[in-house]
């Protein structure tokens, strides 16, 4: 039986399981994806270990992205630029690793805003950490405008903008405001908001009348704090789940082999899974 997981710490909050099984069975496939929390420490030998115990794959998640690249014999080009992998292969004892959280992001934003000039656009992200690095990246590749990286840790925003010196401009949190000024896009790219996650920093969007949308990579809960404040605000919100599916598209096909079915019919049960959640 193909066998596959998302690894993360913490995980319990994933939906990648619902996705995978979902697919799973609308493909008529014998496989099982379970999510499994790993330590730190304990990262490469789970990585090496689930190679030897028959996994076809994982998807790795926060905060494991740019520590599971040195487990990898072989990375793709986006990979080794990054220095992070969210999709981990395994074949004929080689590990493979890649990164689709980028691509996964902009065909999220696409779904939602079909007609986007990426080229006529300025995108603050928040956050430097892997996620990040992956949405920067194909943000760059689709020639945005202009990008700037608040983080609460400078230089790591600095060492990421510094790749991208024609596009990106780094601040530290404290000069949010300045990072903020002429961006009609802003992305939380953090753990912040996330159930179980550190809780997120105030933004008032009214003083930003230039931000059109928001995007938040967190889907659990499917309304974060900074979500309704820019919500109350008139400000067009893009939540994670448009994210976590188109991420999950490329991993589904390199773990079973197959092609994603009824991804609309997906969608509908992501949704109404995320209703109980937030009841809870």
């Amino acid at each position: 039986m193909m066998k596959a997981a998302v690894v993360g710490n913490p995980v319990d909050h994933s939906l990648s399981p619902d996705i995978h099984n979902f697919w799973l069975n609308e493909a008529g496939l014998k496989g099982v994806y379970t999510k499994k929390t790993v330590r730190d420490e304990n990262l490469t030998d789970f990585i090496t270990s689930a190679a030897k115990e028959g996994f076809s794959g994982l998807n790795i998640t926060v905060p494991h992205k740019e520590k599971a690249l040195k487990a990898c014999d072989v990375l793709s080009a986006t990979a080794k630029e990054l220095g992070a992998v969210n999709l981990i292969t395994f074949k004929n004892g080689i590990i493979f690793g890649d990164n689709t959280d980028g691509q996964g992001f902009i065909e999220s934003i696409k779904e939602k805003l079909p007609n986007i000039s990426f080229e006529k656009n300025s995108f603050a992200i928040l956050g430097a950490g892997g996620a990040a690095k992956g949405i920067i990246h194909a943000l760059h590749k689709n020639s945005a405008k202009k990008i700037t990286i608040i983080n609460r840790n400078y230089k790591k925003a600095k060492d990421l903008a510094n790749k991208y010196k024609e596009t990106a401009v780094p601040f530290d949190l404290k000069d949010i405001k300045k990072g903020l000024n002429g961006a009609s896009f802003l992305i939380n790219t953090t753990t912040m908001g996330m159930r179980g996650g550190p809780a997120s920093i105030n933004i008032d969007f009214l003083s930003f009348p230039e931000i059109l949308c928001f995007t938040d990579i967190v889907y659990n809960p499917k309304t974060t704090n900074l979500m309704k404040s820019a919500t109350k605000s008139g400000v067009k919100v893009i939540g994670g789940i448009g994210m976590l599916v188109n991420q999950a598209v490329p991993a589904f096909q390199a773990f079973y082999g197959e092609e994603p079915r009824n991804l609309d019919k997906l969608y509908s049960v992501l949704e109404n899974k995320m209703k109980v959640i937030d009841n809870d």
